[in-house]
């Protein structure tokens, strides 16, 4: 009996050896671990992020794994369910050009297991890889159907994922994985409603909690002898079938495992917003930094993309109801970009001031037909500044930053943290955390990772 699609990414995550994996996916394994810790430090320091950390050590609780930024203690499932949420709420977690958004799930899953089983540094960054190369190949199978039911990514594929990553780490057989994937499966949910209500509802973070928790509880159902369907993915009533474009649409899915390491397509947000806001920022920034602008010359913007980039109207939306959609909005960005010369988090607080509100109802945005043929492929733009003395200037961009073909390098991604946790953690700190990242997989054990993100003041005595 030939192995089924979930046997094979099972198989795969409980096998994978570090010496089969190319350095550029090992490289971007440990920048993933560093860049989920730091953002989701930095989403500890927002009202839900402290919700969400007390929520796991006080709903979820136990001694098993570290909250990131509190110190807390809680269950795996607790700490994982607390710090997917932290590592999403900023918007600044990783991104795929076709299969979303993976680290906010499959990390703190992974991390909140091996804080219980003293994971190596070896074992956790195998499982990363394999978790990712199941992640991208389902998700860019779906994702197009996906988004036409209004489902989200993180909420289907997270769970599956996180399970390879987390049953791995706990050091589950190839079979022990496979059911735990499978009962991932049976796990998998989430809409993009929040698109709609993004300022009176809270799921597009939440999600990403139910994902990692739910990874977890399968692989804690796994150790348990529970088993799922193995027909999970390509059977007749399975996840190709519910969440897909049908069930026999898979075929050879998943047989060029171990040779393809999709982790390396994988993108890393400098700004903050929607990804798909980002190239129009960096197109702004290309441009202030050969021009000195005064933002109040500017008499009209351009803005030319992709199509996925306009659609729906909250990508464009000139007004948008409050801070959470304004992060939606391709327009919001570009006329912050002008304003500040950077896009933040912390410069959306200022997306309705008199200077952003007024750009924003300049800036048109277009399909450039040449970018539209070559998406997702590229995700480019090109920005045309009018000014009001008729001077026009412009700068295009061909892929968006952090994207493997404009890589964000270490020292971004360390100053990167160190600017959203600057609040809670000092320099140094960011720095150590860095340097294991760095090494992880010299590291005997990995379960100091989580309690490095811990505030001074709140770190329990050793």
């Amino acid at each position: 009996m030939s192995a089924s699609q979930i046997e094979q990414i099972a198989r795969h995550a409980a096998t994978l050896q570090l010496e089969q994996i190319p350095e550029p996916a090992r490289a971007t394994a440990r920048q993933l671990v560093f860049d989920t810790l730091g953002t989701a430090v930095g989403g500890y320091q927002t009202s839900l992020g402290r919700r969400a950390a007390d929520f796991g050590a006080g709903r979820l609780a136990g001694d098993e794994a570290c909250i990131i930024g509190s110190g807390l203690r809680a269950s795996a499932e607790g700490a994982a369910f607390a710090n997917a949420i932290m590592a999403k709420i900023l918007g600044m977690d990783d991104s795929h050009r076709t299969a979303g958004h993976i680290a906010a799930a499959v990390v703190p899953a992974a991390l909140a297991v091996a804080d219980v089983a003293h994971t190596t540094g070896r074992e956790l960054l195998a499982a990363i890889v394999a978790a990712y190369d199941a992640a991208i190949r389902l998700g860019g199978h779906v994702r197009e159907e996906q988004r036409r039911r209004g489902l989200d990514l993180k909420g289907t594929i997270g769970p599956i994922a996180a399970a390879l990553a987390a049953g791995r780490c706990a050091g589950l057989t190839a079979d022990g994985i496979a059911r735990a994937a499978s009962l991932a499966v049976d796990m998998a949910a989430g809409t993009e409603q929040y698109v709609y209500e993004p300022d009176i509802c809270e799921t597009k973070d939440l999600i990403a909690g139910f994902a990692a928790r739910s990874a977890v509880f399968a692989v804690r159902l796994a150790e348990a002898g529970f088993a799922g369907p193995r027909g999970a993915i390509e059977g007749p009533y399975g996840f190709l079938q519910a969440f897909g474009p049908g069930a026999e649409s898979g075929a050879g899915l998943f047989d060029d495992l171990g040779k393809r390491f999709a982790i390396t397509e994988t993108a890393f947000k400098p700004h903050g917003g929607c990804r798909h806001t980002h190239q129009a920022v960096d197109a702004v920034q290309a441009l202030l930094h050969e021009k000195s602008l005064d933002p109040e010359a500017v008499e009209a913007v351009t803005v030319r993309t992709y199509s996925y980039a306009l659609a729906p109207h909250f990508r464009v939306d000139p007004d948008p109801p409050g801070r959470a959609a304004a992060g939606l909005s391709i327009r919001v960005a570009t006329a912050l970009a002008l304003v500040r010369g950077s896009a933040w988090p912390s410069d959306f607080e200022d997306w309705d001031a008199p200077a952003v509100r007024r750009l924003r109802h300049r800036v048109a945005v277009e399909v450039d037909p040449e970018v539209e043929a070559a998406y997702p492929d590229r995700n480019g733009c090109t920005v045309e500044v009018r000014l009001a003395d008729g001077q026009t200037w412009h700068a295009s961009v061909a892929y968006a930053r952090g994207e493997p073909e404009a890589p964000l390098s270490d020292a971004d991604l360390r100053a990167k943290a160190r600017a959203l946790t600057s609040d809670l953690l000092p320099a140094e700190l960011i720095d150590t955390l860095h340097e294991r990242c760095a090494r992880l997989e010299q590291l005997p054990n990995t379960k100091d990772l989580l309690a490095l993100t811990a505030a001074p003041l709140q770190r329990s005595p050793s």
